[in-house]
């Protein structure tokens, strides 16, 4: 006759199991190119704060261990569709509330750093960024390392070789750097009126349209800025000049 206890961790085991089934079908919706079926992201969501109320500690913890072991498998595969659906499970998870913020953010900051890396498939780059974005700007100051690690590795990546894929990264990065992370972007000012020059008189229209976005991304960082720059206005009419005298020379070259 079982235990009570062990009863106790069969029933556990079974209710993890079928979470996890559950949760296997809501990332197969994900998984696709284009939109994901209607509902399916926040479905994620719901998912995961039904299990962290159902499960106990131990057992959600495992759940979460197999999820996270899901999402970097997706990330690894060579299939875009289940790149995709990586990419938006972690959208999700950034904000659902499971009491390890700090462990969370470092483990989803690595899994787009290395999508960054490795990936060349513009779908993938953009949806990418745009989660870079909300991590940076849901994570506050618990990002503020990686911020300034994406933003360096962008601008090496302008000042280096052309390599296309990377350069496209690299606007897209820097654009949503300078929208969700202005305060660690701001820094980088300079260095970035000097790199994004590079950008706009890129070949490709794609990375020349990225480009422009993100200088006026960081424009508008400029504008919230100036009021503590008042005492450097020479400094700030130096840089707004220059970027819009690359702006219209990029919108030359566009049309």
């Amino acid at each position: 006759m079982a235990t009570s206890g062990q009863s106790l961790r069969s029933s556990s085991a079974a209710t993890s199991g079928g979470n996890f089934d559950s949760l296997n079908r809501i990332l197969s919706d994900l998984c696709i190119r284009g939109h994901p079926k209607e509902g399916a992201p926040s479905a994620l969501k719901k998912h995961i704060e039904e299990a962290a109320r159902d499960l106990n500690g131990e057992t959600f913890s495992r759940f979460m261990d197999q999820l996270y072991d899901r999402i970097s498998t997706l990330l690894e595969s060579n299939d875009v569709a289940e790149n995709l659906g990586a990419l938006r499970a972690i959208d999700e998870l950034i904000d659902v509330a499971l009491g390890e913020n700090a462990s969370k953010v470092s483990k989803f900051s690595n899994y787009i750093r290395n999508v960054f890396e490795l990936k060349r498939d513009p779908e993938i780059l953009v949806l990418a960024s745009r989660v870079l974005g909300h991590l940076a700007r849901a994570g506050g100051a618990m990002t503020a390392d990686e911020v300034e690690r994406q933003v360096k590795i962008a601008l090496e990546w302008l000042r280096g070789e052309r390599i296309e894929y990377r350069r496209f990264a690299a606007v897209l990065i820097l654009k949503e750097m300078a929208e969700n992370a202005s305060t660690v972007f701001n820094v980088h000012v300079p260095e970035f009126v000097d790199a994004i020059w590079v950008a706009l008189r890129d070949p490709q229209l794609a990375v020349r349209e990225r480009a422009v976005e993100a200088l006026r991304a960081c424009l508008r960082v400029i504008e919230k800025r100036e009021t503590r720059w008042r005492v450097q206005w020479s400094v700030i009419e130096n840089i707004v000049g220059r970027l819009f005298n690359v702006l219209l020379i990029s919108l030359c070259l566009i049309e």
